[in-house]
């Protein structure tokens, strides 16, 4: 049973639990609610809140979601109270001056956590703003400011935009919250960078898809579904895949992103997106049977129930409290998952259809009915033509409102300054602009003739431009079109992978010096030591230049 109560003007929900005291402190601004020039910066007011907390006995953590943030600790009564009196105060007088350091600590967990196989999407279906910022890197960490953090603050960590939730036998006796007055902050509101669905893009061997529909007891027992038969057909019928897994989060406008994804073999992924696709079809050709709907709601049910239900449910409970939508209760939830029938899983099935972005191997889905998403412009900008220095492949147009990467089959990438959301502006002179598309254009000086960067630069608004520092990073080869929306699912290869080619390389070294030597001493060489330095040599060689192929490839580097 969840009570409602109030601690210093934040509204406050506490629900009994079997397990230890704990707390969360969630407020109404996410990574959705940055822009990209500025991505990161709710991640690092979070570091920086929890930084003087560090080292305290009892469990505690942050997490930057979507479109909430989120405080928690576990504890005894007193931990509780002591941790939110200090991540109150921390919030008040914010560290700015360990704001170089966060960045770095930032970075690096960027850097190691890589990229989830349902990453993409976001940007497809949103382009680079809102809900689509989740698939870029943090950029913004590299322009932010003391007063960047301290204005965020005041305008998102107030105590109107706050929810706190208990799970424990009430509020500790003695827990305040010291926050700020201020506003509730609306959910962003959508963008779009699709014209026409079902749609798909190419993004690499494994499927994945998403859909946005209502919230609703019928989707939820439709993803159960979903899940069922993606991992009966792939899994269990045909081997095609190991993983099937199916994820339905509400986005806190009364819709809900119902994702899924199956990995699959190289040699397998075109088998298995045909697989999906079956799948798919055949949930929206017929209601499920008896038997194959009692199970999924049976699932949906033990989910939303258990002992410790109503605990576990407040985090959920709290987002829809921010987000001004009814709280329900666990018998209620429980109750309508009971009552789902074949025919709204169905009509939920048929309405997922319509909205639905499928990420697919190379070959696409055009074949199944799915449009393909946009990779290049509709319009370039007319301005001054700047060829390539090699004299070979695309060109690049610099006009007043924009810039266009022109091919030589008339396929353009355009970003209009109007529409920029960031353009990263490196030390070596190189521009990467980004339109509200998704859409990228390189204007590298090293790569066009008489390329003057100043003459973008005096037009970009100085809101979206983020230099960067060091060296360059990651992005398209300049002049790539097609590519131009892809180049983010090419991550630079982590640790893991240039510790795997050290590996391999030294591998070809011995393995072939070997072999190349016991072949020396079977004909008879003079000095087969020789035969086999060379020999291992040579193979080590051949492994290395397929090695920097594939990372070429997978970076997106080679041009369009």
């Amino acid at each position: 049973m969840v009570t409602r109560t109030e601690v210093d003007g934040v509204p406050t929900l506490v629900a009994p639990t079997v397990g230890p005291p704990r707390a969360g402190l969630v407020f109404r601004v996410g990574q959705a609610d940055e822009t990209l020039a500025r991505r990161g910066i709710t991640h690092l007011v979070e570091h920086l809140a929890l930084h003087p907390i560090g080292g305290s006995a009892y469990h505690h953590n942050g997490n930057t979601g979507l479109t909430t943030t989120t405080f928690y600790a576990q504890g005894e009564p007193d931990d509780l109270v002591d941790f939110f009196t200090r991540l109150c105060g921390s919030l008040a007088a914010l560290d700015t001056g360990r704001l170089a350091m966060e960045r770095d600590v930032l970075r690096t967990e960027e850097h190691g956590r890589g990229s989830g196989p349902t990453r993409d999407l976001p940007l497809w279906r949103y382009g680079s703003r809102g809900y689509g910022l989740v698939s870029y890197p943090e950029w913004g960490l590299h322009a932010l400011t003391a007063d960047d953090l301290l204005a965020w603050v005041a305008a998102h960590f107030t105590r109107e935009n706050a929810v706190l939730w208990v799970a424990g036998d009430g509020v500790p006796a003695g827990l305040r919250l010291d926050l700020p007055s201020g506003h509730r902050q609306p959910v962003p509101a959508p963008t779009s960078a699709l014209p026409a669905t079902p749609a798909f893009f190419a993004g690499g061997p494994s499927t994945a898809t998403d859909t946005v529909v209502p919230e609703s007891a019928a989707a939820i027992v439709y993803a159960h579904l979903l899940q069922r038969r993606l991992y009966k057909a792939l899994r269990l019928d045909t081997g095609l895949s190991y993983t099937t897994a199916v994820e339905y989060a509400e986005r806190g406008d009364g819709n809900a992103v119902i994702a899924a994804y199956v990995d699959a073999l190289d040699e397998k992924q075109d088998a298995v997106l045909g697989g999906v696709i079956d799948v798919l079809a055949a949930l929206r050709a017929a209601p499920a049977q008896p038997a194959d709907l009692a199970v999924a709601v049976s699932g949906a049910v033990r989910d939303a129930g258990g002992v410790d239900a109503a605990a576990g449910l407040l985090p959920t409970q709290s987002f829809r409290l921010l987000t001004g939508r009814p709280l329900g209760d666990v018998d209620t939830e429980v109750a309508a998952l009971g009552e789902v029938t074949a025919e709204a899983a169905h009509a939920v099935a048929q309405e997922a259809h319509k909205a639905a972005l499928l990420m697919a191997p190379p070959r696409g889905a055009a074949w199944a009915g799915y449009a393909p998403a946009p990779t290049t412009s509709e319009t370039r900008i007319r301005g001054r033509d700047h060829a390539r220095t090699s004299g070979d492949g695309p060109h690049l147009h610099v006009g007043d409102d924009g810039v266009s990467v022109v091919g030589t089959d008339d396929e353009a990438a355009t970003v209009r300054y109007a529409e920029c959301t960031v353009m990263l502006a490196h030390p070596d002179g190189r521009r990467v602009l980004i339109g509200h598309d998704g859409m990228v254009v390189v204007a590298d000086p090293a790569v066009y003739a008489a390329l003057n960067v100043e003459a973008i630069d005096r037009r970009v608004p100085p809101e979206v431009v983020v230099r960067m520092p060091g060296q360059p990073s990651a992005s398209p080869a300049p002049g790539s079109v097609a590519a131009a929306r892809r180049w983010l699912s090419r991550r630079r290869l982590g640790p893991g992978w240039l510790r795997l080619a050290a590996l391999g390389l030294l591998t070809a070294v011995v393995g072939g010096a070997a072999l190349t030597y016991t072949i020396g001493m079977i004909v008879g060489f003079a000095d087969a030591r020789v035969i086999g330095l060379i020999g291992g040599w040579l193979i080590a060689g051949w492994f290395g230049r397929s090695f920097l192929r594939a990372w070429s490839a997978r970076r997106g580097e080679s041009s369009a």
